[in-house]
């Protein structure tokens, strides 16, 4: 089945690309996509920067490998599946190895807490390289506050960190996914982008601090 990668459905996908958008993204860079899913953000990020390269990773085994029956994915080297745990693969990699971490990992509606604390933000601080991107998808909902853990372990690792969500979900007033961006972006480019968003968009540098 052909579907169009440059399509992104989700909202909290678009926020992935348009923080992508606003980083100095090297040409031919490797990402480590934790969360594999049906591999649609890899998918979309091979379309868009046709010389970078993507490991996608995730526990179930299965899931990506049906997408890759399923969807026109790109093949080795441009993008590889493994199977494996979310905190190993940042683990078990050297540093400075990779440019962009893009986390889309869940267990029903909010992140593993092994993917979401101190450890998991360390070793992605670890094996970007210098000017490296980390983007996160945190899970919320009104009466949680398992995202707060999360934001401090980011700001914890990374100097510069900003929220990108729908400003209803930030505040804690809806249940939905709010975009953690660690690393060096253009902020002016993300709150242009969030200003002509379809729906209601905000960019927070103090979310969850």
């Amino acid at each position: 089945m052909r579907v169009d990668p440059a399509v992104l459905d989700f909202e909290y996908m678009r926020h992935f690309a348009a923080a992508v958008e606003a980083w100095d993204a090297p040409a031919r860079m490797l990402a480590l996509h934790v969360g594999a899913g049906v591999c649609t953000m890899a998918r979309h990020l091979a379309w868009r920067y046709p010389e970078s390269r993507h490991i996608a990773v995730d526990i179930d085994a299965t899931l990506p490998e049906l997408a890759r029956q399923w969807w026109d994915l790109p093949r080795a080297p441009r993008l590889r599946i493994r199977a494996q745990d979310g905190l190993e693969a940042l683990a078990d990699r050297h540093d400075d190895s990779v440019d962009l971490v893009l986390r889309d990992a869940f267990s029903e509606a909010l992140t593993p807490p092994a993917l979401a604390g101190p450890e998991w933000w360390g070793h992605a601080q670890r094996v970007v390289r210098p000017g490296g991107l980390v983007l996160a998808n945190v899970g919320t909902a009104p009466g949680t506050t398992t995202h707060l853990a999360d934001a401090a372990a980011a700001r914890e690792a990374f100097a510069n960190v900003v929220a990108v969500g729908e400003p209803a979900v930030m505040k804690g007033r809806r249940r939905g996914n709010v975009v953690l961006v660690a690393g060096d972006v253009d902020v002016h480019s993300l709150r242009r982008y969030a200003a002509s968003a379809p729906l209601p968009t905000g960019v927070d540098p103090g979310w969850a601090s």
